[in-house]
């Protein structure tokens, strides 16, 4: 008899409640529900006129029927609503009417986000997520970020490839975190010397080299492996960073043989190539193009305009030179034609950074463009870089091309040099370290100064405030020289006379690089462009770039420097109405792209919109919502509970054996979705109490 109780009470289940929302009655947060509002059931023997007649008795409104939900389980399910007592008070009050069953508050549901990924460097991701973090000795502002995560809880699930090209340095092909986003030529034979389907390049499998005339894109610099991180770095893969658009593929255009210059003839030959390639059916939706000059071609813009006709966005970095293009042109982003975005760059305080190009009429938005994390190609090797004096450890960048130590590193006296001026290097500096302000001098110049000098490594402090990052602007036998902070290096400085230890040692699994430029801020937008040829895959170029640049941030700072006077918004461009359902979720169910109430139960199965959204149910079916939906004894080991399961969820199981005091044990979490049914054994509970279970979604 004890049994069957407990087998039929476990019948009273919950309806499925964003994570974070299942706390039991006596645990109220103010925030969380509808003040005056609570979810009842009622004993199996009520009818919906007793149940008229309890709710009249407590100067309660019936406010909404869940019929088919009491059908289905056996007891009246209803909202009642008081217009003057608190849920507190319902609930105390309910709680001892014997007709009652179960009284819980009427809880507010907002949008999901996706879960935060398991590469480990996305905490230096701010772009992507800015919790006011320091990253390079600099800290940001919370929320001054494009909201990838809040985005990517609202993204299409998809299966279709999107195609983002990179016209840039290269690629390399063997980089761990973007391996397996490489866009493959379905067409193609690799290496095998012939022109397989018939596009004019031979060998052409991830791309091009339209600087050497080859299939093979390896990166030439830096550069376009960085880039192409940003776009489309793989995701939850349990390395490194993560794309904007971790399930884009990449398309590598190389168009530089040196790692530096770029020609306008294999920008505009790249350009070609990935328009007709979108037109042979290669899903191509966005062109990164994180390069430019001052000149103007009329060939190179008719390339563009012709990527545009085909239906592929132009995403074009504004330039590094704090100019401002309605003045100064720069080109390509000055052509301003209809399939482009001109992008600035902006900091981890959501200001336009320091070096940016802006201009009110020639420039879309901005987008983050310092201190930006990504892929740095395996062949120049991540390295471990600092400085070590006594005690203190100041890490710092290696500097592009930079010598290497051993994993001892170098260690030897430090003398300050100045600036790096020939004449400011002491004789003493040879066989040791020389300590280099940052400022006049390219970096090559002060490295190549302390060589002559004697000096076995460099290291050189920055004249603002934070970290930096730089280049010695080609390979060459350089001594070691790292970057660091400007409060690291004024330390320094006042501890000499002094010995310390210099190490940039090779660390292939540390393949990482910082660097800031529009060049990192455009790979952003690329990405929000694949981002939104994903969830609207219909929509025109016109339409998909309208829906990122009137869905922007708007920032104080980038009013009069950029024409929407904004950063970018992932989260806005997939949410426009910000109602917390996507919209193409809406034009699915309900033929719109904004408006739908997400409070609003179309199908009254005691869901709403946004409950269904999260849950990956159909609102306007009552048959499809997340519930617990069979119980029944396992034997005497306990009780089998079932749901139905939606791919990409994750839910947990919760138990209680007094509704008063809330479903305080966790029964199972994490739970992976197996559709089309998920199923759970819970074991025989140890008194002859009654339990209860409720059913969550996981974060």
């Amino acid at each position: 008899m004890i049994w069957f109780r407990w087998l039929k009470r476990t019948c009273v289940s919950a309806l499925v409640t964003a994570a974070g929302a299942g706390v039991g009655s006596a645990a109220l947060v103010a925030s969380d529900y509808v003040e005056g509002e609570v979810l009842v059931q009622f004993r199996a023997a009520e009818t919906w006129d007793s149940v008229q007649l309890t709710a009249t008795l407590h100067g309660l409104e019936l406010a909404r029927r869940f019929e088919w939900l009491s059908a289905h389980q056996g007891q009246v399910m209803c909202l009642l609503r008081s217009p003057t007592q608190t849920t507190a008070t319902l609930i105390a009050e309910l709680s001892q009417d014997p007709t009652v069953a179960l009284v819980e508050p009427n809880y507010l549901r907002r949008h999901a986000s996706l879960r935060t990924p398991n590469d480990p460097r996305f905490g230096q991701l701010w772009g992507l997520q800015n919790t006011g973090q320091e990253v390079n000795g600099f800290t940001g502002t919370a929320r001054a970020d494009i909201g990838f995560l809040s985005a990517w809880g609202l993204a299409r699930p998809s299966t279709n490839e999107v195609v983002v090209a990179v016209i840039d340095t290269g690629l390399d092909l063997t980089q761990p975190d973007i391996v397996s986003n490489l866009w493959t030529n379905p067409g193609e034979i690799p290496s095998n010397g012939l022109d397989d389907d018939g596009n004019g390049y031979v060998d052409d499998v991830h791309g091009y080299d339209f600087a050497n005339g080859t299939g093979a894109v390896t990166d030439s610099g830096f550069h376009g492996t960085h880039v192409a991180g940003t776009v489309a770095a793989s995701g939850n893969n349990g390395l490194g960073v993560i794309g904007v658009d971790f399930q884009a593929h990449i398309m590598a255009l190389k168009t530089s043989s040196d790692g530096t210059t770029i020609s306008s003839a294999a920008v505009i030959e790249a350009t070609q190539y990935a328009a007709m390639m979108k037109s042979r059916g290669v899903n191509v939706a966005a062109i990164n193009a994180s390069y430019g000059g001052a000149s103007y071609s009329s060939t190179e813009s008719t390339a563009i305009q012709a990527a545009g006709n085909v239906g592929i966005v132009f995403c074009a970095a504004a330039g590094n030179n704090t100019n401002n293009n309605d003045t100064a042109a720069f080109y390509p982003a000055n052509y301003r034609l209809p399939n482009m975005i001109v992008i600035a760059a902006s900091d981890q305080n959501d200001a336009l950074a320091e070096f940016s190009n802006y201009g009110a009429t020639t420039v879309d938005l901005a987008a983050p463009g310092v201190n930006i994390l990504s892929c740095a190609p395996v062949s120049q090797f991540g390295n471990d870089t600092y400085v070590q004096q006594a005690s203190a450890v100041y890490q710092g960048n290696a500097l592009t091309y930079s010598g290497l130590t051993t994993s001892n590193g170098i260690t030897a006296a430090i003398f300050y040099c100045g600036l790096g001026n020939p004449a400011e290097f002491p004789a003493a500096v040879r066989n040791n370290i020389a300590l280099i302000q940052r400022g006049t001098l390219f970096f090559s110049d002060k490295v190549s100064n302390a060589m002559a000098a004697g000096a076995r490594a460099a290291v050189i402090f920055n004249n603002i405030a934070g970290g930096f990052t730089g280049t010695l602007q080609s390979a060459g036998n350089w001594i070691p020289a790292i970057a660091i902070s400007q409060v690291d290096g004024q330390t320094l400085l006042a501890a000499l006379p002094a010995s310390g230890t210099v190490v940039n040692v090779p660390d292939p699994a540390n393949v990482y690089q910082l660097l800031d430029g529009t060049s990192m801020a455009t790979p952003h937008v690329a990405g929000a462009v694949a981002f939104a040829a994903m969830n609207f895959p219909t929509e025109s170029v016109a339409q998909r770039i309208q829906r990122i640049l009137a869905n922007v941030t708007p920032v104080a700072g980038l009013g009069g420097k950029v024409i929407t006077g904004g950063r970018l918004n992932l989260a806005r461009s997939v949410d426009t109405d910000g109602n917390g359902l996507p919209d193409w979720w809406e034009q699915q169910y309900f033929g719109h792209l904004t408006g739908t109430d997400p409070n609003a139960d179309p199908d009254h199965d005691g869901a709403s919109n946004l409950a269904e959204f999260l849950a990956g149910t159909t609102p306007t079916n009552f048959d499809s919502a997340l519930r617990l939906t069979a119980l029944s004894a396992a034997g005497t080991n306990g009780v089998v509970l079932e749901w139905p399961g939606v791919a990409g969820r994750y839910y947990r199981l919760l138990g209680a054996t007094n509704l008063l005091s809330g479903f305080n044990s966790l029964v199972r979490t994490n739970l992976a979705a197996t559709p089309p049914l998920n199923t759970v054994t819970d074991a025989a509970p140890a008194s002859a109490k009654p339990q209860f279970y409720r059913l969550e979604l996981e974060p």
